[in-house]
């Protein structure tokens, strides 16, 4: 028997709890789906507010990398028709085009949303991950497959911790 969705307006607040400033540490594997396991650390900042009437939000982030500091633009929107929410990314470093979304939707506290990429000139699999959420903190995990979804690699982890 399948189990009906929850009202729509419900699923319209699911990231409710991204709106405002944060402090975030990441963890970034510098190369993806090549099987090693060299990673970088770095922090950041996060600041998100709703656009849209409440059926989106955007997140401006701000990468402190060694390598030099850089931003990113997320635009997160709710599609009624299905209960599901669509994100997108815009990179600062060359902000010509959005990369492909994700869709997906919160399911007990946890996020999953998935879509199809290109790496290094290959189809991939992307799926992202948001766990851990509380009033202070949350977690965004974000994996590529090269296999169609067979197996996953996890190449970028941040933890978010709300400024007071």
């Amino acid at each position: 028997m399948a189990t009906p969705l929850p009202a729509v307006s419900d699923r319209r607040r699911d990231f409710d709890f991204l709106h405002g400033s944060w402090s975030v540490q990441h963890r970034r594997r510098k190369q993806r789906l090549m099987g090693n396991d060299d990673w970088e650390a770095f922090a950041g900042s996060f600041t998100n507010w709703p656009v849209l009437g409440g059926q989106g939000n955007i997140g401006d982030n701000h990468f402190a990398r060694a390598g030099g500091a850089h931003r990113g633009l997320g635009l997160r929107t709710f599609d009624p028709a299905t209960g599901e929410w669509l994100s997108w990314w815009l990179d600062g470093r060359d902000p010509t085009a959005f990369a492909p979304p994700v869709r997906g939707r919160f399911v007990d506290g946890v996020g999953i949303f998935a879509g199809d990429d290109v790496q290094d000139g290959r189809p991939v699999k992307t799926r992202v991950r948001w766990s851990g959420i509380t009033p202070s903190a949350a977690r965004w995990e974000q994996a590529m497959s090269g296999d169609g979804g067979a197996t996953w690699e996890t190449n970028w982890i941040s933890d978010f911790r709300r400024k007071a």
